[in-house]
């Protein structure tokens, strides 16, 4: 059988099932319908955050980064699994874990977590330094107490926690540590500078030594600023844009309509054709 034939053999039995097909087609925009009215509309939100834990253990890449990203996989699998809590419809374990009501947990419906990347020149996928939480509540005013939630579980979380109080011990240590070197060298270099010198070689192994001792400045504070940088940005979690709180529901009536119409039509489809078999059959 050519194209054409096949064609015209479709159209000729939708001819003859028209009717039969059309009241699937009907009772799939119906039941859709009936569906997206009696489901709870839902509320979508996402924010995009930052952790300093693979930071805290010292895992970063690509390390070949002037600016290396720090990977955000552990924050996202502590999110993630969070959500499987909320899958599981445990939510009084999930109220608990991260300090919400009983009722706002009930009202969240999704949770996950995705790390962010971008694009380089030669269209590789690299990491960012940050990753999109994404939740669906059916309460919008539960989304301002998740967020707290999420960043107080971040805090009090034993594993995130014990790595982060050793960073803070540790990061203001060694800045002091770099303020005594830079300072001691400081002072060399005045020494230096107010020495006398008679001969020209010894004003030459001088001014090397000043050299020297300034690009060591240099790289000391540059070293320092960035630990006070990093003990100032990085913390357990940190939203760099916050959940936003929309007053309208998401709209899935024209995807829902969509599906039910498609598989309704198949299905008076399949069934038509059994009936135009059977009549064949007689």
């Amino acid at each position: 059988m050519d194209l054409k034939n096949f064609i015209r053999s479709i159209y000729v039995f939708y001819q003859r099932q028209w009717k039969f097909i059309s009241f699937f087609l009907i009772v799939g925009f119906l039941l859709g319908f009936s569906y997206d009215y009696l489901k709870a509309p839902y509320y979508e939100s996402s924010a995009i955050a930052t952790s300093g834990l693979s930071y805290f253990e010292g895992i970063i890449d690509p390390s070949e980064l002037e600016f290396p990203i720090i990977d955000q996989k552990i924050a996202v699998d502590i999110i993630n699994s969070l959500g499987e809590i909320i899958d599981s419809e445990e939510y009084e374990l999930f109220a608990n874990a991260i300090g919400v009501s009983l009722e706002v947990s009930k009202s969240v419906l999704l949770l996950e977590a995705e790390q962010l990347y971008d694009l380089d020149l030669e269209n590789r996928r690299q990491k960012q330094s940050q990753f999109q939480i994404t939740i669906r509540v059916s309460d919008n005013q539960s989304i301002r107490s998740l967020q707290d939630g999420l960043v107080t579980y971040f805090n009090n979380n034993l594993y995130s926690n014990k790595n982060y109080n050793l960073f803070l011990r540790q990061t203001p240590a060694l800045i002091s540590y770099l303020e005594k070197e830079i300072n001691d060298l400081k002072e060399y270099k005045t020494q230096l500078k107010n020495k006398s010198s008679v001969e020209m070689s010894t004003v030459s192994i001088a001014n090397d030594d000043s050299e020297l001792i300034q690009n060591e400045l240099v790289y000391l504070f540059d070293r320092k600023q960035k630990l006070e940088r990093e003990l100032e940005l990085y913390k357990p979690i940190s939203f760099v844009s916050n959940f936003p709180v929309y007053n309208k529901s998401e709209n899935r009536l024209l995807i829902r309509l969509s599906l039910f119409v498609f598989i309704f039509f198949f299905g008076g489809m399949f069934f038509g054709l059994i009936r135009e078999i059977k009549n064949n059959l007689v």
